[in-house]
C-alpha cells in the first residue's frame, strides 16, 4: 500500500480524549469577602466604643459665636473634644452647653480642678488677636488649676461647671511679670488697654474679673522692661483729651494721637531701685495724675453767693491752687470743704481773704469770661500771717477798703456821670475809688470823697490837679471843639484821673481840692506852672503844625508847641520842653508828627491809628531817641515811617512782586516782623524796587550776603504754608548774612534759597537712584524725634542720581555722623495672615502723606559730618533701628 493511502486510513481514525481529575477545595473564595467587612465593623464598633469619650456640661451666660457640631474645646491649641449640644439652663437667664471630651484626656477635663471660658478673635487700636476664629467661630479654652500629674490624680471627678467671663489669672504664663491692678469705678478699662512708660509701651491689661464690687486688673509688663515698674509706680489714666475754655478761647490738649483713641494707663515711678511688686499686692489706679499730689484741706464759709458749688476751682494769680469738694448749705450760710494742694499751703493764713470772681460784662470790656462757661471761682487775697483753716469769705469790694487808704475830698459844680463805682485812675492805671458824695452846706456844690490806695500814696501831695474823665463826652466853645474821652467804662461808670507827678520834699496837706471839668483845663494850669527851655526844630510845609499841640516821649508829655515861625519853604517852630525832660535832648534827637486818625484801609486789612484824644483834635509831637544817627539840627517829621526812612531803610530789587503791599507787607526773620515794606516801585530797567524800613538794629540786616526772598502762599496735600498771603499781604523772608561789610541794596529772590547753613541749621545731601515717595518739607526723624526736614529734591548735574536736601536743625547736627544711615519711611506696610494675624505698620500719620526720612548712628560713630559729605538713601528700614541707642557726645 502507497505511502498516500496510508495517510490517509490514519485521518480517518476516531480520537477519544480522556478526562484530567483534580481535587478541589471545599471553601469557596466567595466568603472571604463578607468576613472582611464583617472584621473592620467590628474594629469601627470597637474604635467608637472605646473613644465613646465624656459628656460635660458648661453654663455660660451667652453662647454667642458657639455652634453645635463645630465649636472645639481646647487647651493651648489642642482640641480636646467638640461642643455636641446647646440649651436654655433652667433659670432662663444663662445657657448650657453639651461637650463631649476625647476619651483619652476625660480624667483630665472632667475634673474639680477645671475651668472654662470662650475665647473669642479681639480686634483693636492696640492689637489683633484671635484672628482665626473669625472664620472658625469662637472658641471654648481650658483652663486647669492643677498643675501636676498627683494634683490630677487626686482631684474628683466632676461633670458639671459654671463657665468664666473672661480669661482667668490662674492661665496666665507663670514665669511672667504680673501686677494687680484696682480700677477707678469711673474708668472703662479693657483687656488689651495698653500700659505706658514715657509714652512707650511696656505692657498691657490681659485680665478683668469683678470681685467684692470692685473691677480688679492683672496687668502683664514685658519681659525687658520689668525694672521700670516697682512698689514705688503709681498708675495713672491718660488724659487722652483735655477740653479747658476761658477767657483765651477754647483749648483742647491731646496726649498723643494713639492715647486719644485707645486710652491706657501712664506709670509713674519715681524711685527705680525699690523693690519688685509681689503677686497678692494690689495697686489703685487713679484717675489723673492730680489725685498722687498731697492735698492741705480746710474749709471756707459763704454769704449772699450764688455760684459755688462742688468742684469749683480755687485759682490764685491765674493758677488753678485747689478746689471746693464739699458743699453743705446751714440756714443763711453756705459752708465748703476745699483743698489746696501742699505746695501751697502757706496761702492758709489768718490774714487771707477768701473771695468770689464773677464774670464782669460792659461796654469797656468782659472781665473773667470763662466764668460764663465754666462758672464762678473763688480766689483770694494773700498776706503773710499764722496758719489757719478755716475762713469766711468776703465781698470782693470790701478788699479796698484800707484804714491806710488816704481820704481826699473834691470839690465839683455838678456830680455828672461820677457815683459810687467810680475809679479814680493815673495815667489809665486805678488808684483809688470814690467812697461817697454829699451836697455842700450851701447846695452850690458836691463834695466827692475818693480813696486812695495805700501804695499809691506817695503820688499824692498838695500840686496833684483833678479832673471828672466823664463829664462832657464833646464840648465845643468859640469854635474850639475840646472831646474829653478816655475810655467806654469811665464814661458810663464815670471816673476821676490824677494829674501830677511825685515831687521831692512835697507833703500832702491839703485835704480838698478842686475837681476840674476836663483834662483840657488841667492841661493849661499844668502848662502855666511848668518852667523849661526852647528847642528849636526845622520841618518842611507838606504837614500842619500848630501851637499848643503836646510834644509826648514815651506816652508821657514832655512838653508843647511854643509858637510857629513860617516860612515858604521850610518853616521853624519853637519846642517848650519841661525842665525835667531836659536830659532826653540830644543831637540823636528826632520829632515826628503823630496825625490826627491814620486810616490805611486794603484787603489786608485796616491801620486805624489814633495816638491820645488830644491828638484825636490836633494831633502831637512825638520824640523819637531810638535811631543812633547824629544831626547837627532838630527836624520834625511828617510821620513816623518818613523818619525812620531817612536813616534805616534799605531797597530790594525784584523781577515781580504780585502781592506785597506798601505798609502792610512785612520783613520777617524767625517768624518775628523786622521791618515793612514802604515803597513799590519800577525803576527805569523795568524792575520793581521794594523800599523797606527796619524797625530796629538796622546794622544786622543792612550787610551784604543777607538774602531777601518772597514769602508767597504754598497749599498742596504735603504742605500748607504762608496761607495768610491767600488773602493778605505777602511778606518778605530774611537770611541774616554773617559778613561785616554794609551794604543797603540787595537782589531779591523768588523763593527762599537752599543754603548748607543758614539759621534754621545744616543741609546735608542725600542721594537715591531714583525718585523716592518723600516730598519737600518731609519730616527727618531721629528715634521717632523730628529733627530736621527735606528742604530739596533735585537731579545731579550729570542726571544719574536723585539728590535729597535734608535740613537738620542746629541743636541735632551733632547726631548726624560721618558713618550715619538715612532709610525712607514713606507709606506703610502691611502683613496679613489668617492664622497669624494682621499687623499694619506706619512711622508716623505725617509719613502717609508727605513720606519721611529716618536716621541711625551705629554706637561706633565717626566724626561729626558736613554738607560735603554724601549719604546714600536706604528704601528699607532695619528692623532693629530702635534697639540702637548710642550715647552721642
Amino acid at each position: 500500500m502507497s505511502k498516500d493511502l496510508i495517510k490517509e486510513e490514519e485521518l480517518k481514525e476516531t480520537v477519544v480524549y480522556q478526562p484530567k481529575i483534580e481535587n478541589k477545595k471545599s471553601v469557596s473564595f466567595v466568603w472571604v469577602l463578607p468576613l472582611i467587612v464583617l472584621g473592620v465593623l467590628a474594629w469601627i464598633a470597637y474604635e467608637s466604643y472605646t473613644k465613646k469619650g465624656t459628656n460635660i456640661t458648661v453654663v455660660f451666660k451667652s453662647a454667642e459665636g458657639l455652634k453645635e457640631n463645630v465649636t472645639p474645646l481646647e487647651y493651648k491649641g489642642l482640641q480636646l473634644g467638640k461642643v455636641t449640644k446647646i440649651s436654655m439652663h433652667e433659670d432662663l437667664k444663662s445657657v448650657k452647653v453639651n461637650i463631649l471630651v476625647n476619651s483619652d484626656v476625660a480624667r483630665y477635663v472632667a475634673n474639680e480642678g477645671s475651668e472654662f471660658w470662650i475665647k473669642k478673635p479681639t480686634v483693636s487700636l492696640t492689637k489683633i488677636s484671635g484672628l482665626s476664629t473669625l472664620i472658625s467661630g469662637h472658641k471654648i479654652e481650658l483652663s486647669p488649676k492643677f498643675r501636676s500629674q498627683d494634683e490630677y490624680n487626686q482631684g474628683r471627678y466632676k461633670d458639671y461647671f459654671e463657665g468664666l467671663d473672661t480669661q482667668p489669672n490662674d492661665d496666665l504664663d507663670s514665669d511672667g511679670y504680673y501686677i494687680s491692678l484696682i480700677a477707678n469705678d469711673k474708668d472703662n478699662v479693657e483687656v488689651g488697654t495698653p500700659i505706658f512708660y514715657n509714652k512707650y509701651q511696656i505692657g498691657e491689661i490681659v485680665s478683668k474679673e469683678f470681685r467684692y464690687e470692685k473691677v480688679f486688673l492683672s496687668a502683664y509688663i514685658y519681659d525687658k522692661f520689668n525694672y521700670l515698674v516697682n512698689k514705688s509706680s503709681k498708675f495713672v489714666m491718660n488724659d487722652a483729651l483735655k477740653v479747658n475754655y476761658g477767657a483765651s478761647g477754647l483749648n483742647i490738649e491731646f496726649g498723643s494721637l494713639y492715647s486719644a483713641l485707645v486710652g491706657g494707663i501712664t506709670v509713674l515711678t519715681p524711685n527705680k531701685d525699690d523693690a519688685k511688686i509681689e503677686k497678692d499686692e494690689v495697686f489703685q489706679i487713679y484717675a489723673k495724675k492730680d489725685d498722687l499730689k498731697k492735698k492741705e484741706y480746710f474749709f471756707i464759709s459763704f454769704k449772699d453767693v450764688n455760684g459755688i458749688e462742688q468742684n469749683t476751682p480755687i485759682i490764685f494769680k491765674g493758677v488753678e491752687i485747689g478746689k471746693i469738694i464739699e458743699v453743705a448749705l446751714n440756714k443763711d450760710v453756705l459752708n465748703t470743704k476745699a483743698y489746696v494742694y501742699e505746695e501751697y499751703k502757706y496761702l492758709l493764713t489768718n490774714r487771707t481773704k477768701f473771695f468770689v470772681e464773677v464774670p464782669t460784662i460792659s461796654f469797656d470790656g468782659v472781665k473773667n469770661l470763662g466764668n460764663i462757661i465754666k462758672g464762678n471761682f473763688v480766689s483770694l487775697d494773700y498776706k503773710k500771717g499764722e496758719f489757719s483753716n478755716s475762713f469766711m469769705a468776703i465781698n470782693k469790694k470790701d478788699l479796698t477798703k484800707n484804714s491806710n487808704n488816704i481820704k481826699i475830698e473834691l470839690l465839683s459844680e455838678n456830680l455828672n456821670s461820677i457815683s459810687d463805682k467810680s475809679k479814680v485812675y493815673y495815667k489809665n492805671i486805678e488808684i483809688g475809688r470814690v467812697e461817697e458824695y454829699v451836697l455842700t452846706p450851701d447846695f452850690k456844690n458836691v463834695k466827692i470823697t475818693i480813696s486812695i490806695d495805700e501804695k499809691y500814696k506817695d503820688l499824692v501831695n498838695d500840686h496833684n490837679l483833678f479832673y471828672d474823665m466823664s463829664s462832657k463826652l464833646v464840648e465845643l466853645k468859640n469854635l474850639n471843639l475840646n472831646i474829653n474821652f478816655s475810655g467806654i467804662e469811665p464814661l458810663l461808670s464815670g471816673a476821676i484821673a490824677l494829674v501830677g507827678e511825685k515831687r521831692e520834699n512835697s507833703k500832702l496837706t491839703k485835704k480838698e481840692f478842686k475837681l476840674y471839668s476836663s483834662f483840657k483845663d488841667v492841661e493849661k494850669l499844668k502848662r502855666v506852672y511848668n518852667t523849661g527851655f526852647i528847642v528849636e526844630a526845622n520841618f518842611n510845609n507838606n504837614f500842619e503844625i500848630k501851637p499848643d499841640m503836646a510834644i509826648v516821649y514815651k506816652n508821657q508829655e514832655i512838653g508843647f508847641v511854643k509858637d510857629i515861625k513860617f516860612d515858604d519853604k521850610n518853616s521853624k517852630v519853637n519846642l517848650f520842653i519841661y525842665n525835667e525832660f531836659k536830659k532826653y535832648i540830644t543831637n540823636k534827637s528826632k520829632f515826628y508828627k503823630k496825625g490826627v486818625v491814620n486810616l490805611k484801609a486794603s484787603l489786608s486789612g485796616v491801620l486805624f491809628e489814633v495816638d491820645n484824644f488830644t491828638s484825636l483834635i490836633e494831633g502831637s509831637i512825638h520824640l523819637d531817641n531810638s535811631l543812633s544817627t547824629p544831626s547837627s539840627q532838630h527836624e520834625i517829621f511828617a510821620n513816623e515811617d518818613e523818619m525812620k526812612n531817612s536813616v534805616n531803610s534799605i531797597t530790594i530789587v525784584f523781577d515781580d512782586v504780585e502781592g506785597v503791599q506798601e505798609n502792610f507787607s512785612q520783613l520777617t526773620y524767625k517768624g518775628v516782623n523786622v521791618g515793612k515794606v514802604t515803597n513799590v516801585r519800577l525803576n527805569e530797567k523795568q524792575k520793581v524796587e521794594v523800599k523797606a524800613l527796619i524797625y530796629d538794629d538796622f546794622a544786622s540786616f543792612a550787610k551784604e550776603g543777607t538774602v531777601y526772598y518772597l514769602k508767597k502762599p504754598k497749599i498742596s496735600l504735603q504742605e500748607v504754608s504762608n496761607v495768610g498771603s491767600t488773602i493778605m499781604a505777602v511778606n518778605i523772608g530774611v537770611i541774616k548774612s554773617e559778613s561785616t561789610n554794609y551794604q543797603t541794596r540787595f537782589q531779591g529772590i523768588e523763593n527762599q534759597p537752599s543754603l548748607d547753613k543758614s539759621h534754621f541749621g545744616t543741609v546735608f545731601k542725600i542721594e537715591d537712584a531714583t525718585a523716592s515717595s518723600v516730598n519737600v518739607d518731609a519730616p527727618v526723624y531721629y528715634k521717632n524725634v523730628q529733627i530736621g526736614k527735606v528742604s530739596k529734591i533735585d537731579l545731579s548735574d550729570d542726571g544719574s542720581k536723585v539728590i535729597v536736601d535734608c535740613l537738620i536743625y542746629d541743636k541735632y547736627v551733632k547726631l548726624i555722623r560721618k558713618n550715619s544711615e538715612f532709610y525712607d519711611i514713606s507709606g506703610f506696610e502691611m502683613k496679613f495672615s489668617i492664622f497669624s494675624g494682621s499687623k499694619i505698620e506706619s512711622n508716623t500719620f505725617t509719613s502717609l502723606l508727605k513720606g519721611g526720612l529716618v536716621v541711625v548712628t551705629p554706637y561706633e560713630y565717626e566724626q561729626i559730618a558736613n554738607p560735603n559729605d554724601r549719604f546714600t538713601l536706604n528704601k528699607t528700614l532695619r528692623e532693629d533701628w530702635k534697639s540702637i541707642s548710642p550715647s552721642i557726645k
